[in-house]
């Protein structure tokens, strides 16, 4: 595996680690599997590696203490050895990297010193004479020994005489967690990702190639999306034929009413071969991912949900390139507050009988009705739109 560019280890790292130190599996071996060098492996399990005790250990140290792997994770004799033991654990290791993380980013990396010096000769330039963050930037590097993006939030922060409003254009940086909370996104729990990782998803198609993906997401309408109407959408990725739900918020139990209403009204066994894997981000919509596996009145788990890596949407591809089409009818920071899920089926009905190059001119309906079969496309609800009266403006919507 190539060795991935960023140096920190992310949960699904740790827990592959765990994993493999339990069957006795080398630090070569783990970090060809997760990208990274064996040194780097080392010295995150001496670094968060913690003592076991017990009453009935003599305080003798363990051969391991001191040698590969450091831990005694795959020692047959863990349970019964009666000598000092260290283990590593990927929740233990993972909330240590977290404080630490925070506590290394609560402090500004600036002197008092440091802010006079830039106080004297960079606030003038740009109060009175209007020079640009970039250009202050490039002409005074010795006064300002840090990144860009870190001027800017001295300046949003307010510790230096310039401010925003005296800037030619406004660029927003995102602002750590630890200066401004009101505006955190509520982030999925990762322990609910174990089993359900990309990684996890590859190996699963590897050995089911004939699976049918769905891809899913959601869709806002006004910007920010804060307490207001958006869409699920469900796109089964060999057809792009897309499903479009109106959900009166973006929250998890909605999501699950779609997906109850959907097992009831196909039935268990076409469901289970319709949406057999699903594949979605890491939306707090889809913190819930029992509820949509397993069939409440059964208890059988009919489906397998996966999550894509942080910041990749490009691992479902489809569905976001999908979501074009919704925009040419919604752009974005148009409200969903008048729309009806009447008009959702009429948005699907027309996008998916949109020709695409990508299906050899064949419209999504016609590539996928074979596969799904006319009965269910009823049930899903949506038609054959004539070629010549597809209408992808916001004008369909015109009542």
């Amino acid at each position: 595996m190539k060795a991935k560019k960023y140096k920190h280890l992310s949960f699904e790292d740790r827990c592959v680690i765990e994993e493999f130190l339990n069957n006795n599996y080398n630090f070569t071996q783990i970090g060809n599997r997760i990208g990274k060098d064996r040194t780097t492996i080392s010295d995150e399990v001496k670094k968060h590696r913690f003592l076991r005790t017990s009453s009935i250990c003599n305080n003798h140290p363990c051969c391991f203490e001191s040698r590969p792997p450091y831990v005694c994770n795959g020692c047959p004799k863990f349970n019964n050895c009666h000598k000092i033991r260290y283990s590593y654990s990927h929740d233990v290791a993972y909330n240590e990297y977290k404080k630490t993380l925070i506590h290394c980013r609560n402090h500004l990396k600036i002197t008092k010193e440091q802010i006079a010096s830039i106080n004297d000769v960079i606030s003038p330039l740009m109060i009175h004479k209007h020079h640009s963050v970039n250009h202050v930037f490039i002409e005074h590097p010795d006064v300002l020994p840090f990144s860009k993006s870190t001027f800017y939030k001295y300046i949003d922060l307010g510790i230096l005489n310039v401010r925003n409003i005296v800037l030619q254009r406004r660029v927003k940086f995102r602002i750590n967690k630890e200066y401004d909370t009101s505006n955190a996104r509520k982030k999925i729990n990762p322990k609910i990702k174990v089993g359900r990782f990309y990684t996890d998803f590859k190996d699963y198609i590897e050995f089911n190639p004939n699976s049918s993906i769905v891809e899913m997401d959601t869709v806002i309408g006004t910007s920010g999306g804060k307490g207001g109407k958006c869409f699920l959408t469900l796109l089964f990725r060999q057809y792009n034929f897309m499903l479009i739900y109106l959900l009166p918020y973006k929250q998890s139990k909605y999501v699950t009413e779609v997906f109850n209403n959907l097992k009831n009204s196909l039935g268990i066994d076409e469901f289970k071969r319709l949406f057999e894997v699903i594949l979605t981000d890491n939306g707090s919509e889809f913190s819930d991912p029992d509820s949509i596996e397993i069939d409440m009145n059964s208890g059988e788990k009919v489906c397998s949900l996966f999550y894509c890596d942080p910041s990749c949407s490009w691992q479902k591809g489809s569905i976001e390139k999908n979501h074009e089409y919704i925009r040419y009818i919604l752009p974005k920071g148009t409200s969903f507050a008048s729309l009806t899920q009447d008009d959702c089926y009429l948005i699907a009905s027309h996008i998916n009988s949109t020709p695409r190059l990508s299906l050899n001119n064949n419209s999504p309906y016609e590539s996928a009705y074979l596969f799904l079969g006319k009965n269910n496309i009823n049930k899903f609800q949506i038609k054959k739109i004539n070629n010549d009266d597809i209408d992808l403006t916001i004008r369909l919507l015109n009542k």
